[in-house]
């Protein structure tokens, strides 16, 4: 004869279930501190300076197959490499206008800060410049002068379409007196190839239409003169070559050219923007990856873990209803 189980029995089989579903519940409680477990791995530290000056509101980059802004793309692009670096990683925001760069954030830690990298980010417009011009040459100089203050020296991440306002001439560009690949980094290349109207806005962003051959400077400032018949002169006394405007300085395109030479002069990498993951897969590269002691979460693990034991008990067979057999 097959004996009952004991009421002995019967009670420590049930504190066993109970316990067993105490174990996912305090799964989820571990997972909800998520944890970190320390790791070396690759991390990179970047001071990215955003073009805002007008040229960037220029529709004429696709992101998702939706034609959009150059710096709306720069931003979504920025967005979405921030949500890829990995912890212990370090990003601070900058603009450039004018011929200067004003930084925002100093480089900050992704992972703790990421809610207030991405608040910074999103408020970044054309609404912040403070002059009109667009002198990138001098502007990625500034920036570059910038990186270099800044105590751990970050990479540089510079966003822009290279569109110079006033144009420049081709004897008298801009100096770098830096050393080339002291600070290392990438220049982005943001716009179209063919040249497209620039959308003209007042202080508060207002749209008002875009800008007209005869509201843009369409010499370089050495061409232009002193507005006498004096012509100016270089160091050596020799009267300078006038270069007759283009005529389509009010048009804007991807000034590709200026941003190579740029690259060569100043040893930072040149690409061209053309979707997130190339992006990712240049600037988050062994180039200017450094191999450091950092955190990496757990907690979705956790709670991963947490789920299949909950879902193991709720299929488990029931002990109701089994039957009782009795033999003789």
């Amino acid at each position: 004869m097959t004996r009952e189980p004991t009421s002995t029995a019967r009670q420590g089989s049930g504190m066993l279930r109970r316990m067993a579903w105490l174990v996912p519940a305090l799964l989820l409680v571990a997972a909800a501190i998520d944890p970190r477990l320390p790791v070396d791995g690759p991390t990179w530290n970047y001071l990215v300076v955003i073009d805002i000056t007008q040229s960037m509101n220029t529709r004429d980059v696709q992101v998702d197959g939706q034609p959009i802004a150059r710096l709306a793309a720069a931003k979504e692009m920025m967005r979405r490499l921030l949500a890829r670096m990995p912890c212990g990683s370090k990003i601070g925001w900058g603009v450039f206008t004018e011929y200067r760069v004003l930084a925002l954030t100093a480089p900050a830690e992704v992972c703790d800060n990421y809610h207030d990298l991405r608040g910074v980010l999103s408020n970044i417009d054309g609404r912040m410049s403070w002059a009109g011009a667009s002198e990138v040459s001098k502007g990625l100089f500034s920036a570059i002068r910038s990186a270099e203050a800044i105590e751990d020296r970050p990479a540089l991440l510079f966003l822009t379409d290279g569109h110079e306002a006033p144009p420049l001439h081709p004897d008298h560009l801009p100096k770098f007196d830096g050393a080339a690949g002291r600070v290392a980094g990438y220049l982005v290349g943001l716009g179209g190839d063919g040249l497209s109207p620039i959308p003209k806005n007042d202080l508060s962003g207002k749209a008002l239409g875009v800008w007209r051959a005869d509201e843009v400077m369409q010499n370089d400032t050495y061409s232009q003169g002193r507005g006498t018949n004096d012509a100016l002169v270089d160091e050596n006394g020799r009267p300078m070559p006038v270069r007759p405007g283009s005529g389509v300085e009010h048009l804007s395109s991807l000034k590709e050219d200026n941003l190579r030479r740029l690259s060569e002069l100043t040893g930072l990498h040149y690409v061209r923007l053309h979707d997130s993951e190339s992006l990712a897969r240049a600037v988050l590269g062994s180039e200017t990856a450094m191999v450091r002691r950092t955190t990496r979460a757990v907690g979705w693990m956790i709670g991963a873990a947490a789920l299949v034991i909950l879902l193991l008990l709720y299929l488990r067979p029931g002990q109701r209803g089994r039957k009782k057999a009795f033999a003789n």
